[in-house]
Parts: C-alpha cells; sequence; structure tokens
C-alpha cells in the first residue's frame, strides 16, 4: 500500500520478552521455507486460509494451530481491532537478507502490514526507497511496501518479526494520521501499552472475502486508472506511442467489463466472458516489446497491470502466466 512516508511507527508498546517468550516455545517443525524461495529466510504460518500450513492469500482466513498455542500474540493482534488476512512469523537467519523488490499484486493494493519485531539486533537494516532504520524489539511499524524494499541482518543470529496483514479500520488510520502528525510537527508519541493478560480469550477478526469471483467494473477502473496516471507521469521516460497503445487497451478492457457487468454481474454463470475478454488483454500484454515504467516506484505498467488487475480480476487461472 502507498503510504505518505515510507516508514510510520504506531503508537503501541509491545511486552517484547513475553512475545518472544512465546514464540520460542514454538516447535522447531512450524518454521517452514518462506514461498518467494529467498535464501535463509523462514516463516511460521499464524493466520492462513482456513487455519492449514499454507501461504495463501485468496480464501476465508483462519487461525493456525501454530497461532492458537499463542495467547499473547492473539491478545496483540486482536488490540488492533482490525480484520486481518494472511499473518506471519518472518524469520531472516544469520547473514541473510530480503532482495530489494515491491509489493504489488492485487491484495496490497488496500492492504498494510503490520510488523512487530520480536528477536532482533541494531545492526539489521530495513530499507525503503531511500530511507534506512532499525526495527527494535516492543516497537510496531507500518511501511510503504509499493515502494521498492529490502531487508538486511548483517549479524550472526536469527531475526523474527510477528507481521500481519490488515487493510485497518477507520479507528486504525486515524490513528497511523496522529501517529504522522506528531513525526512531522515533532512533537513525539504517547505510546500505549499491550499487556499480557493471563488466560484471556482474544476475539480475533480472520477475512472471510478477499478476492472476489469477478471483480466488479469501479474497483477494475479504479485500479486501471491509478495506474495509468502513474505511467502518464513518467511520461518522459516512454515512448509516446506505445504509452497511447497501453492506455487504449486498458480502457477498452473497463469499458467491455462494465458491458459484462450489467449483462452477468459476478454471477457464476458469466465467468466465462469475463476469463475471455481478460485473455484477450493478456495477448495482447504480450505483444508489448518494450516496458513503460511507472514514477512511483520504477515497475513497469504490464507487470503491474497482470499483477494488480488480470490476476485477480476473475477467480480463473491464466494460461501461460509464467511465459508473460
Amino acid at each position: 500500500m502507498k503510504l505518505a512516508r515510507e516508514f510510520i511507527r504506531l503508537p503501541l508498546k509491545v511486552d517484547a520478552e513475553r512475545l518472544a517468550e512465546e514464540v520460542s516455545q514454538l516447535p522447531e517443525v512450524a518454521w517452514g521455507a518462506h514461498p518467494t524461495g529467498f535464501k535463509g529466510n523462514s516463516a511460521v504460518p499464524l493466520i492462513s486460509v482456513r487455519g492449514g500450513n499454507n501461504d495463501l492469500i485468496r480464501g476465508p482466513m483462519a487461525m493456525t494451530e501454530h497461532l492458537k498455542r499463542c495467547e499473547y500474540i492473539q491478545q496483540l493482534l486482536a488490540s488492533f481491532q482490525v480484520v486481518f488476512g494472511r499473518s506471519r512469523l518472518m524469520c531472516l537467519g544469520p547473514g541473510a537478507e530480503v532482495p530489494l523488490h515491491c509489493d504489488s499484486n492485487y491484495h496490497w493494493y488496500t492492504r498494510v502490514r503490520i510488523h512487530i519485531p520480536v528477536l532482533t539486533y541494531p545492526e539489521v537494516e530495513f530499507h525503503c526507497h531511500d530511507q534506512m532504520i532499525n526495527m527494535a524489539a516492543g516497537e510496531v511499524w507500518i511501511f510503504d511496501n509499493w515502494k521498492m524494499h529490502r531487508v538486511v541482518n548483517p549479524t550472526a543470529h536469527k531475526r523474527i518479526h510477528l507481521v500481519a496483514d490488515t487493510a485497518g479500520s477507520a479507528a486504525f488510520w486515524d490513528m497511523v494520521d496522529k501517529s504522522l502528525a506528531a513525526t512531522e510537527q515533532g512533537t513525539g508519541l504517547e505510546y500505549t501499552a499491550v499487556d499480557y493478560q493471563p488466560g484471556v480469550q482474544a476475539e480475533l477478526l480472520t477475512e472471510q472475502y478477499n478476492t472476489p469471483p469477478v471483480m466488479s467494473p469501479s474497483e477494475v477502473e479504479v485500479l486501471c486508472e491509478d495506474l495509468l496516471n502513474d505511467m502518464d507521469a513518467a511520461a518522459a521516460q516512454n515512448n509516446p506511442g506505445l504509452a497511447a497503445r497501453f492506455s487504449r487497451m486498458v480502457r477498452a478492457m473497463i469499458q467491455d467489463w462494465r458491458k459484462l457487468w450489467t449483462l452477468y454481474g459476478p454471477a457464476q454463470q458469466g465467468q466465462g466472458a469475463f476469463e475471455q475478454r481478460r485473455n484477450q488483454v493478456l495477448r495482447e500484454l504480450r505483444s508489448f516489446d518494450r516496458p513503460l515504467v511507472l514514477a512511483s516506484n520504477g515497475r513497469t505498467a504490464q507487470k503491474i497491470l497482470l499483477a494488480r488487475v488480470l490476476v485477480a480480476c476473475v477467480d480463473r487461472p491464466i494460461p501461460g502466466l509464467k511465459t508473460l
């Protein structure tokens, strides 16, 4: 999600000792390889599709058996009073790093990732765009993962963060705005402690609806226009004819999507027609022989259209996705 600043610290103080104690009690077999395959990265699923041992982001979410063992982590997450999607413990091994990348798929357009360090060291570096910070244990942070970012652990020890994805709520974003205002005015933050409450069963809300069977035309238009505006802001770096052709292709899809919606809506019997229109865009997209870059983060418009819109606009697999 795009944010007003690269890093924003939230006015919460976590019981880092209790958090680390619960994490240390998880069995070693709970840790699995990170799905990206990044060397030295591993994770424990806490909230996942149907509470299973998976890294999916599409489907009803539930607590895993690992999270059910962690009373304070449940209380901590519930204290935000938001709905959580996929959430995990993420470990960066000694000398490992998370390579430079940005998070650009549909999931991330409306969601932010909360970072709560569990086990870390002052030498660990979190980079986002041209900023770098060290997130200390007991702190709570969000960051602009639309921008290019990476993490480096130069130490001989593991670095572990609790990370939780959410679209937030009015109260959550009000807290973010107050944190921003305090930072910009230099007035400092007043921190609220999130204490461990032995025996208290937290009420944790998890996503039950996160990807539509067919994306509404209004959402398609919002996502696409945001992308086109970003591309237009980098007009000096792009071929004018190619950019104009890309814009025509995208706006034609928006128009046809609305046409199909008025005929079928999100009903299952119409999914084949939406799939055909999406696949038509995919075929045309493959014919673009030069990248069209975005002003905000330097990624290509073609890849963002695929990741943000085409993969998610209809719940049907994309043929030949790896060859795009």
